[in-house]
């Protein structure tokens, strides 16, 4: 019950809907009541609140301060003889008439890539795959499992852990599992601070190997276009502003 309401509450605080309700509520005062300053108010804070989001300067300022705290593992550093590679888990939907590249997503195949990259260069390493199905038909560790077997991971070098609900749990087993070996983390590079910090507090610390930058620096000229509002600087923006959430639930739960 607390994990559904930690995520409920997680996804209203999330920009699009925070802004919406915020605009909701800018409605209601106006049609509803006298209080048209207040109104204004509201409707000026959604517009603006959601334009912002919604610019690429705004998306980059959010994302590289957590996406350069950790150095990806360049070509020259991969083969570090681990025991393990952590892969956590990611979206995903068990929908058995696509291919399975087709029932990860995005942000899971760009780890995968990652954790496949790592392992041909560590062929005997455990590739420790995790998450939950949440309802669905298969875990999303299934799911990545059936990807690495597909891809000619032997079934031996593979642990999954199906049962994981977030990246606290994640961090807890994988710690148990990993104590005293060599091991490499990969998850996105938004979250691979926080998800390190979680390690720590479980006593482990594995190598950084963050996956699916989302802002690489540009060396050459940016197009005018690209600083038009768009729906993908709002994602991009709102992976920013989960990790944020997430950082400020862990010093929450510091606290009990």
């Amino acid at each position: 019950m607390l994990f559904i309401l930690k995520k409920w509450v997680g996804s209203l605080l999330m920009p699009l809907p925070l802004f919406l309700l915020v605009f909701l509520i800018g409605l209601i005062l106006l049609f509803f009541t006298q209080k048209q300053k207040a109104a204004k108010l509201f409707l000026v804070i959604s517009f603006s609140g959601l334009l912002l989001l919604s610019l690429l300067p705004v998306s980059q300022s959010l994302l590289l301060p957590l996406e350069r705290k950790h150095p990806p593992v360049m070509q020259a550093k991969l083969a570090q003889h681990v025991d393990y590679i952590l892969l956590l888990g990611s979206g995903g939907v068990a929908d058995p008439s696509l291919p399975i590249t087709g029932q990860l997503s995005a942000t899971a195949l760009s780890r995968f890539m990652e954790a496949l990259r790592i392992y041909h260069a560590n062929p005997n390493a455990k590739l420790v795959v995790s998450g939950s199905g949440f309802g669905d038909l298969q875990s999303h560790a299934q799911l990545v499992e059936t990807l690495a077997l597909s891809v000619g991971v032997p079934s031996r070098n593979i642990i999954r852990l199906d049962n994981t609900q977030d990246t606290d749990d994640e961090a807890r087993l994988m710690s148990e599992m990993i104590r005293g070996k060599k091991s490499m983390l990969v998850t996105s590079a938004t979250h691979m601070d926080r998800a390190m910090q979680l390690f720590y507090k479980y006593g482990t610390g594995p190598i950084a190997a963050p996956a699916n930058f989302m802002a690489p620096t540009r060396n050459g000229e940016i197009p005018l276009h690209y600083y038009l509002p768009s729906a993908h600087n709002l994602d991009n923006s709102t992976k920013a502003w989960h990790e944020y959430v997430g950082r400020l639930q862990n010093w929450v739960k510091s606290f009990f």
